[in-house]
């Protein structure tokens, strides 16, 4: 177990030779200075695990690489870099992209705001991105306008559905993260940031920025990309991609059934109905999201909702 009284950097890399330096060197020139960079390498067949030994040896204060196997993917080594450190605050960090020089100190003035006077409760903050090409010229000035998401209206019943956060943009707070240490059971988790927000959301406090912290770089290879939800073909694509989309809903009712197992949530909760809302009929699903307010940020991907939900 690592431990710290500074911000933990959490960077998770996989064959990410290429923009590895550029995203560490983007840290390494923050306004805000009190942080540390745990880093864990999943495997990488390529040059990233010399390169990021590289920068332990340069700035030992300041990087730390984690010895240990490979946990199987982002989502898992995450979890993993949560479970192995323990700081009073947390960022995730993907190895492509480039960070905006005053991105720490501007989310954590946010989350200090947040929690203060609710220290004790799972915070998180996230903000807007910049998204960009692989050579970091602009596609997109914000991703939220760029793929439709409401950012704005964050509750744990659209969370359920839809997932709004990046988590290479998010803080947690230590109470957060000692809630995301009761997972057993990764497999019903879809990303460590949607857990988060439904943890956020569910038990605590979440906020948005409306600034761009970051240049999300696309490059073809991403885990998770930006898409231009606006365009004409996207939402064409959409509404017909009916079993896609029914797939979508079937792992958000699993995740929202291993949240409610992990939090014992009771079986009338919002939560557990959900995860059971696939034993109802159409009509009653459908009656089900309009109700509680279950629902996504665009337009298209409602109606997509309606036609195969």
């Amino acid at each position: 177990m690592y431990k710290t009284d500074k911000i933990a950097i959490l960077l998770a890399t996989y064959n990410g030779e290429e923009y590895i330096s550029e995203q560490i060197e983007s840290i390494l020139n923050q306004t805000y200075e009190d942080w540390v960079i745990y880093i864990h390498d999943d495997g990488s067949k390529d040059e990233t695990k010399a390169i990021i030994k590289e920068y332990e040896e340069k700035h030992p204060e300041k990087i730390v690489v984690l010895e240990a196997p490979a946990t199987g993917g982002a989502k898992t080594n995450f979890l993993y870099l949560f479970r192995e450190v323990e700081a009073p605050f947390y960022m995730c960090c993907d190895q492509d992209d480039v960070w905006l020089s005053d991105k720490i100190e501007i989310t954590k003035k946010e989350m200090d705001n947040l929690v203060r006077g609710d220290e004790d409760k799972p915070c998180l903050v996230f903000t807007e991105l910049c998204v960009v090409d692989r050579k970091l010229n602009i596609l997109a000035e914000k991703m939220s306008v760029y793929q439709g998401l409401d950012c704005k209206k964050v509750t744990f019943n659209r969370a359920l559905i839809q997932n709004v956060v990046t988590g290479c943009t998010m803080m947690v707070n230590r109470a957060l993260r000692d809630e995301l240490g009761k997972i057993e059971d990764f497999n019903s988790v879809l990303m460590h940031d949607w857990w988060a927000i439904l943890v956020a959301t569910r038990f605590g406090k979440a906020a948005y920025v409306d600034r761009a912290t970051i240049l999300y770089r696309q490059h073809g290879d991403n885990g998770v990309g930006a898409t231009n939800a606006t365009s004409f073909v996207y939402k064409l694509k959409r509404m017909l991609q009916g079993e896609d989309i029914k797939k979508s809903l079937e792992n958000t009712r699993k995740q929202a059934g291993a949240f409610a197992l992990v939090y014992d949530e009771p079986a009338d909760s919002l939560v557990s109905q959900y995860a059971r809302l696939a034993e109802k009929c159409k009509i009653k699903r459908l009656v089900f999201y309009d109700k509680h307010d279950v629902k996504k940020s665009t337009r298209a991907k409602n109606m997509g909702l309606m036609v195969w939900g």
